[in-house]
């Protein structure tokens, strides 16, 4: 069946931290196997029907467990979503960490299109999941800072993308590291998410991934200013 997809609103609000959680964890197999049938269902909903269709009564519908039984583990259907969704960044974290072994010792815009492409793959794992949701939800669904020890996005930043751009200093020239870090672990991030929000069909698009590898190559391979003023004077004296 064929998913319907809403209207999306302009612009950008401002997105939760974290996840919604279920009043309770399952002890108990039998607990456990409710949970999972719930998940299940969940899935199967969204996958056939669509998000629109998703109500904890059909919910209850699909698994065959009692509305009152699904509400006393989650408080709402968001949390069902949200266990779906952490069950989806626990197998990408671990991804994540064999493709950071895969990139050891390969040049500079060979890893920046490998780490560009699997965050553009996990976001569109993640809003082909549940496209109002993730969009709801999409500081805390950042990928990186999963599990993490990572307070705020600043840390996060300095834990990972800073070290990266240090190893690659010798095919770097910017004179503002820190910048371009932050650039590239928040602002490139950002980029996708307006796509996701405005044209969501370009982030299958081969031409995204190669327009995100040459902004993210501009800020670490900067012109000299001389020059990039000269190239601004020519196109003007063209225009």
């Amino acid at each position: 069946m064929q998913k319907k997809r809403k209207p999306r609103s302009s612009g950008i609000s401002s997105s939760p931290r974290q996840l919604p959680t279920p009043r309770k964890r399952p002890n108990q197999s039998r607990s456990r196997a409710l949970v999972e049938a719930v998940a299940q269902a969940c899935l199967h909903i969204l996958d056939e029907e669509g998000e629109e269709a998703l109500t904890v009564a059909r919910i209850a519908e699909v698994s065959g467990a009692a509305v009152g039984s699904i509400y006393q583990y989650f408080p709402n259907k968001d949390a069902i979503v949200a266990m779906l969704y952490e069950r989806v960044l626990d197998q990408e974290s671990e991804e994540l960490l064999r493709m950071r072994e895969r990139l050891a010792g390969v040049a500079l815009a060979v890893a920046l299109r490998e780490i560009l492409a699997n965050i553009i793959r996990v976001e569109l794992r993640l809003f082909k999941l549940n496209q109002t949701f993730h969009l709801r939800y999409h500081t805390a669904l950042h990928l990186g800072m999963w599990r993490s020890p990572y307070r705020s996005a600043g840390e996060f930043i300095e834990a990972t993308w800073l070290p990266l751009l240090q190893m690659y200093a010798h095919e770097i020239n910017t004179p503002h590291p820190a910048l371009a870090a932050y650039l590239l672990g928040q602002g490139l991030r950002s980029v996708i998410r307006s796509v996701l929000e405005d044209v969501p069909a370009q982030l299958e698009s081969p031409a995204l991934l190669d327009s995100l590898v040459a902004m993210a190559l501009g800020c670490l391979r900067m012109a000299p200013a001389h020059l990039s003023e000269e190239h601004v004077g020519q196109a003007l004296s063209r225009s």
